[in-house]
């Protein structure tokens, strides 16, 4: 058995990362003896719109998970680390789905709004300016750290100095527990409406699908399996 390299590519070594393919069919299909069910590309904006919608309900489903998880513990805490960093990892899923990046879809409150979609704007905005401000950088007063020296004596006898320096560190994970599950419902029903929604894109992509494969029966392989490469960590993806 040859020795491992002593410097392996660090894209594919250290780290498991998911690669799934799901469906969801639409009408009953007759598989035939001999028959395979393979993947094929879409390439159309609606199709990738509705990709990237999927995108949006995964990071909802994961900061759904985070706040649920969280509110088990308690009382949310700075001093708990498991508190702390489900909290924060669930702002920041959160409040993804609302940032611009490479996505085709970034959610809009006042298109959901004018949609209908439950929408609990306060705390929306209260999750934003939390991982605008707090988590992802350090501005608000959520977070503050005091130089501080330590004297040692008495008032009627004086001070002196104890050559001590230190500081005074106040922290909060910023959301309370009322907050907190003010959140889990806010983003459940998000997630429930954005769901439906996906539902109806898919019926949409379907419809053009089927049209253009019946008129000219061109389809090209959908990849099986992709990896990272992570080289590319400061730059945008295709």
């Amino acid at each position: 058995m040859s020795e491992p390299s002593s410097n392996p590519d660090p894209s594919t070594h250290g780290e498991q990362f998911t690669f799934e393919m799901s469906f969801t069919w639409l009408q009953t299909q007759r598989l035939e003896a001999g028959e395979s069910i393979v993947p094929a590309s879409l390439s159309s904006t609606k199709a990738h719109t509705f990709a990237a919608l999927n995108l949006v309900a995964r990071d909802l489903s994961f900061a759904l998970d985070c706040f649920r998880t969280a509110d088990t513990i308690g009382i949310p805490d700075s001093g708990n680390l498991h508190s702390k960093a489900l909290i924060f990892a669930g702002v920041v899923g959160y409040a993804r789905c609302f940032k611009g990046g490479v996505r085709l879809v970034t959610l809009n409150p006042d298109e959901l709004a004018s949609k209908g979609a439950p929408f609990d704007r306060p705390i929306h905005e209260y999750l934003v300016a939390l991982r605008d401000k707090h988590v992802a950088h350090s501005v608000n007063d959520f977070e503050d750290c005091l130089p501080i020296a330590a004297i040692i004596g008495r008032e009627e006898s004086g001070w002196r100095d104890g050559s001590g320096i230190g500081v005074a560190i106040r922290q909060a994970v910023g959301l309370s527990r009322v907050l907190l599950q003010r959140a889990i419902n806010h983003v459940d029903k998000l997630k429930t409406s954005l769901e439906a929604e996906l539902e109806v894109q898919r019926l949409a992509v379907y419809a053009e699908f089927k049209i253009a494969f019946q008129n000219d029966g061109k389809w090209k392989p959908a990849p099986v399996m992709m990896c990272f490469d992570r080289a590319k960590i400061g730059k945008r993806r295709d």
